[in-house]
């Protein structure tokens, strides 16, 4: 996770090739999270690198690099949730005044640094970013953000929408679990994961976590806005610088591997250090206006409603 006014690292990455397999369609609805993974035989190198396409809506969105006078190459440059085939979820602060030209989205990668993968990713440009209004650099106050793509997604077994909560929904003492390409330390000691982690992180009530970020540099006046909310304070896990935008998902109660996405990774103070809970932008606060603008643009509220 990243501190307000820090900046996410770059990463250099593979650009994408296609393999021949082509993965099975299936529409298992949002959420559905895939614990073993799609492939028996790829995976996880430890227990924080997660499994092929065990987190289907994960979105790597990379920015557009010259080299040498020609746009060869794409350096990360954050995290996104697909909620529909052609509309993804990120943080606002994550994307740093680029334009939709400068980007693209990736779905469908793992291993940044291979084109070996078992299936194909599949790349989309963006023709539109939304940003919240209320957005505020300053705080990252309603962090929020929405994508919308030249083309859709071809659903798939490791491209599937994650679920929304409803407005309000509060999911205080869950255990829940951030993915990401983000660095694994703070500093100049971290290095950038080539495969996508996850870990499991318990949600922090607004009123503790802010009793807690007033222990740190923040000072006792610091006040936690409603956009946020909170999850980790376990030393050394946490996630990290260059996570920004990425989702925090939790269990849907009695569904099995089922998930809602609660939150968006915003900031923190350092990285896994012990007590310090990690801030995300609290999607349950921004979900009747992620709903006004997919109705706007006729794209409904189905693909994320469980």
């Amino acid at each position: 996770i990243q501190e307000p006014g820090d900046e996410d690292g770059d990463h250099t990455t593979v650009p994408s090739v296609s393999t021949t397999l082509t993965p099975v369609v299936q529409s298992p609805g949002c959420g559905k999270r895939n614990p073993k993974g799609v492939i028996d035989r790829i995976t996880g190198g430890n227990e924080t690198e997660s499994e092929y396409g065990e987190f289907p809506w994960m979105m790597a969105i990379f920015r557009k690099e010259e080299v040498l006078g020609q746009q060869n190459e794409f350096v990360y440059q954050c995290g996104g949730s697909l909620i529909h085939r052609q509309v993804v979820l990120t943080a606002a602060h994550s994307l740093r005044d680029k334009q939709a030209s400068e980007l693209i989205v990736r779905g469908g990668e793992w291993d940044t640094q291979t084109t070996r993968e078992t299936f194909p990713d599949q790349d989309r440009s963006i023709v539109e970013i939304v940003i919240h209004p209320e957005f505020y650099k300053g705080g990252h106050l309603n962090n929020v953000a929405l994508l919308f793509l030249d083309s859709p997604f071809e659903l798939n077994s490791i491209i599937q929408p994650v679920c929304l909560p409803p407005q309000d929904a509060n999911f205080d003492h869950h255990t829940c679990v951030a993915a990401g390409w983000g660095m694994d330390a703070h500093g100049k000691t971290g290095t950038y994961q080539a495969k996508l982690r996850n870990i499991d992180l318990p949600i922090v009530p607004n009123g503790e976590c802010q009793y807690t970020l007033r222990t740190t540099r923040l000072g006792a006046k610091f006040t936690l806005h409603d956009s946020f909310i909170c999850a980790g304070g376990v030393k050394g896990k946490d996630t990290c610088k260059g996570d920004g935008g990425s989702p925090l998902v939790c269990p849907i109660p009695k569904k099995q591997h089922q998930y809602y996405q609660t939150g968006i990774v915003s900031w923190g103070i350092g990285c896994g250090e012990n007590g310090i809970p990690g801030v995300y932008g609290n999607v349950a606060m921004f979900r009747n206006w992620i709903d006004q603008h997919m109705i706007q643009r006729n794209f409904g509220t189905s693909s994320y409603t469980p």
